[in-house]
């Protein structure tokens, strides 16, 4: 009886991990700022809504921090998060650390973390978590041009920027209508206790008086910018 001969293309190892590098198109990203400030991104549903489709039975989850909450502690006093991926065989991807951080940025201390901070911070993970594990939307990452599924024969006009006022700083130059209404468009996407510390913020740094309103006041470039 001879041996019986392993067929190479069974007896090969599958990847441990979906490879989703190339899953993303154009239709997929959306856009936030504008000039040096624009960012690319794909919205956290669009992420979920990927996965499921070219990685049926993975799931997301936030690691527990030995008091049981899903908020962790870093040396320093800051909170972060742990995610991670579960797979339906039994597989367990890496920790993928998430810093938790406020509507700037800035990273929240962690006996200030809200509920608001966590879940807002746990799409932001899901997102990341993503590209550092599957490859999704890594182009945005790494600024690398994303395949378009409807190209265009001829690029699109670019908005004029606003004239510039002689005699008036750079900072304090005129916003154009397309910049003023991309920045009010950004604000209004902000959830209620984002967007009271968006204006309280800018108030103090504005010198505006309390309560007063925040839209007519954002006129500027050093507002664009800050």
């Amino acid at each position: 009886m001879q041996p019986q001969q392993n067929n190479p293309a069974q007896s090969s190892p599958s990847p441990p991990f979906p490879n989703l590098g190339n899953v993303i198109t154009t239709d997929d990203v959306s856009q936030k700022g504008t000039g040096s400030y624009k960012a690319d991104y794909v919205n956290w549903c669009r992420v979920a809504h990927l996965l499921h489709d070219h990685a049926p039975g993975w799931q997301f989850h936030l690691a527990h921090y030995v008091d049981g909450g899903h908020a962790w502690k870093a040396p320093n006093g800051t909170g972060y998060v742990v995610g991670y991926f579960t797979g339906p065989n039994g597989e367990r991807t890496p920790d993928f650390p998430q810093a938790v951080m406020d509507n700037r940025n800035n990273p929240v201390a962690y006996e200030k973390v809200t509920a608001r901070d966590l879940t807002d911070t746990h799409r932001r993970a899901l997102a990341a978590c993503s590209a550092f594990t599957f490859g999704l939307a890594w182009q945005l990452w790494a600024r690398e041009e994303v395949e378009n599924p409807h190209r265009d024969s001829a690029p699109a006009e670019k908005a004029k920027p606003a004239a510039k006022v002689e005699g008036v700083a750079d900072d304090d130059q005129p916003l154009s209508k397309n910049d003023r209404e991309l920045c009010l468009g950004l604000v209004k996407e902000l959830e209620p206790d984002g967007l009271a510390r968006f204006c309280e913020d800018f108030r103090r740094d504005f010198n505006l008086a309390a309560g007063a309103k925040v839209a007519p006041a954002l006129t500027s470039v050093k507002h664009q910018n800050w």
